[in-house]
């Protein structure tokens, strides 16, 4: 498997076990020993509570996190306003190999994730 296709396997694990811990915290009896807003989180759970809420909930978070994860890879690309002051990579520590390549990682990771969904 490709460096870049590792990675991009880590961040959609990463995506998808936030979205179940945040759509499992809204269970009544839900650890929330994670969080540093369970005062929030319990009001969220009297809101959201059906299924189809639940799964509206889901979806909202799953958009926000690849949003993010999108935010991030653009950054490493170079292709926000950090570029303007330094340029950063993503680099394999054990072969110095630079993982951008020669297309853009955040295009690639919506192509991966569209793939794998």
């Amino acid at each position: 498997m490709e460096k870049r296709e590792l990675v991009f396997e880590n961040l959609k694990r990463i995506k998808d076990y936030w979205v179940s811990t945040a759509v499992a915290s809204l269970e009544p009896n839900a650890d929330l020993i994670w969080s540093n807003v369970e005062d929030d989180i319990r009001e969220l759970q009297k809101i959201v509570s059906t299924d189809y809420q639940k799964e509206a909930f889901e979806k909202v978070l799953s958009d926000i996190i690849m949003g993010v994860l999108h935010s991030a890879l653009v950054m490493i690309d170079g292709g926000d306003a950090l570029a303007d002051k330094m340029k950063i990579d993503l680099v394999d520590f054990d072969t110095g190999e630079s993982l951008k390549g020669n297309t853009a990682l955040h295009e690639d990771f919506f192509g991966y994730l569209m793939d794998n969904e």
